[in-house]
This record gives structure tokens, sequence and C-alpha cells, in this order.
């Protein structure tokens, strides 16, 4: 197995990104970094050669879904047969990526195809441990990573510290690049099941992840709040995938009733209350229309 590292970059935090590639690089046998149009893209650069890595400069944001492409078109042509997708803010523990690719030989000795193995990641503002998602009819389950100690069946996994045979991406395709930010994983992970591969987690590959920049607290549960313009791409995201025939049924009722409670939610409880709420408003109108891709062709994120 050759394992490319392949790390996404928009204004990144230049101390935490050399971590996050310090963390990496000693555990896969490349490092790629492509780079979407940051202001700081000379010091990414930088961080990115003293690590060892490569840098792909786009010049302007092109949305995480077209850079993870261009990642994977590097891996193949360079001969590597894996991806690690890995966002600028993902710390890997030692021998996480030794976890995942364990975990994968096993389950690909097992009846069934499988897309990809990702890590039971830690989340550092909720300061909880993520879960696995299950589809039944319109039931959807929540299943605690806690106690186990084998990788648990998820209808997806967030792309960051996952690892992904480049066998499947042939077969499934690539990232689907007009949702430019938000969901895509999601939306990858449903389309490779219905092609007949499963992902998984694995509760004993440790990450560090953070999402967005805080939580506001919303009955018993806590919300990531990120800045206004990832309210237009997930709320658009989310209904537009509500409406394809591959999103299990439980999943259509379920972004549908968050895009509803995103609309409460973000206009009354976080900041820029009345931006939020027009843009919300806006990505609603653009899911129904069908409009994809970066809004107003800016920088999205």
């Amino acid at each position: 197995m050759r394992v490319l590292a392949v790390a996404v970059t928009y204004n990144p935090e230049i101390t935490l990104l050399a971590q996050v590639l310090g963390s990496a690089s000693p555990q896969v046998q490349g490092l790629v970094v492509v780079d979407n149009g940051s202001a700081n893209a000379r010091d990414v650069w930088d961080v990115v050669t003293r690590s060892g890595g490569h840098f792909i400069e786009n010049e302007k944001n092109i949305g995480i879904a077209a850079a993870q492409n261009q990642g994977v078109e590097r891996a193949g042509a360079d001969g590597f047969t894996h991806v690690l997708l890995l966002d600028q803010d993902t710390v890997l523990a030692p021998g996480m990526v030794m976890d995942l690719e364990e975990n994968l030989n096993a389950l690909e000795r097992e009846p069934g195809g499988v897309a990809a193995i990702g890590p039971a990641y830690f989340e550092l503002n909720s300061q909880r441990q993520t879960r696995a998602y299950r589809a039944d009819g319109v039931r959807l389950s929540r299943l605690s990573l806690a106690n186990e100690t084998h990788p648990v069946a998820s209808d997806f996994i967030i792309a960051s510290g996952s690892l992904i045979p480049l066998s499947v991406l042939k077969a499934v395709g690539g990232f689907k690049e007009e949702l430019f930010i938000d969901l895509v994983d999601v939306e990858w992970c449903f389309r490779a099941r219905t092609a007949g591969y499963r992902s998984f987690l694995s509760p004993t590959a440790v990450v560090e992840h953070r999402l967005g920049s805080g939580t506001v607290q919303v009955g018993p549960r806590e919300v990531a709040v990120h800045v206004p313009i990832r309210n237009y791409y997930w709320v658009r995201n989310a209904l537009w995938l509500a409406r394809q025939s591959y999103t299990p049924l439980a999943w259509r009722f379920y972004f549908v009733s968050r895009s509803l409670a995103f609309l409460a939610t973000y206009t009354t409880l976080a900041d820029k209350r009345a931006l939020r709420l027009q843009l919300i408003l806006r990505g609603i109108r653009d899911s129904l229309a069908g409009r994809l891709g970066p809004l107003n062709g800016g920088r999205g994120s």
C-alpha cells in the first residue's frame, strides 16, 4: 500500500498546519498540499517544503472537491494506491495511518466492497468523539463508538483523515466539484454506497479535528458555528442532496429538517444574524433552482 496524503488549505493558521503536516508525513509515502488561493500561500509553500511535500497552488479558491480531485489525480500519476485526505487543522496521532491500513486490509478480505475508512475523530469544540450514522427506512441511528474495538460501518465518514483506495475512486468517480464545499464527503459516500461500497470508522484510530469556530446550544445538542457563507453552502447542498435518488430516505428527511433548524438557529443565536438569514434564504433558492458551484464566483469559505 502506497499512501499519498492530500491536504487542502485555504488561509490556514501556519503553526497548526505545520503540526498537521508533521503528524502525517512520517506515516505516509508521500505528501501533497493543494492550496486554494490563500493570502498566505507563500507561508504555506514554506511549511510544505520543510515537510518534504509537494505544493499545488491554485490562484483562486476552486472548492474543496476540485482540490481533492487534483490530489487524487496526482496520486494516480505518481503510482500511489491510496489517498489519505486531510483538512488543514487535522492532527494525526502516531500510528493512526497504520491502524487504518490494517483495518482496511482486514475489511477487504470480507464480503462486500469497502469505499473508505476513517478515524473516530475527537471534535475539539464540542469535546466529543464522532459517532457512526446509519439509515434504516425513515429512521436515522447514531451509534456510539466508545466501547467498540473493531471498525463500524457508517453511511458516511468525514473526508479528513479518511483512507481511500484509488481503485474505488476510479469505480465510483471523484468528488462532486459543483458542491464546492460542505457535504462533499457525504455525497461521495452515498454514491459509493449505491455502487456497492461501504464506509467504516475505526474507533482505535485517533485524530483531533475542529468543526467550525465554536458551538451554540440548541436544547440538548451543540451545533457547530461556521462563518456565515458556510450556512449558504450547507443548506444549498443539503437540499440538493435530499432530492437525489441515491440519498437514503432517512437522510432526505434529515437534510430538510436540519436546513429548517439552521434557519431558526443561526438567525437567532449566532453572530451576523441578518447576513446568515440572507445567505440561508439564498441557499434555499439556489438549491431549488439547481444552481450549484461557487456563490457569485466568490472565494467560498
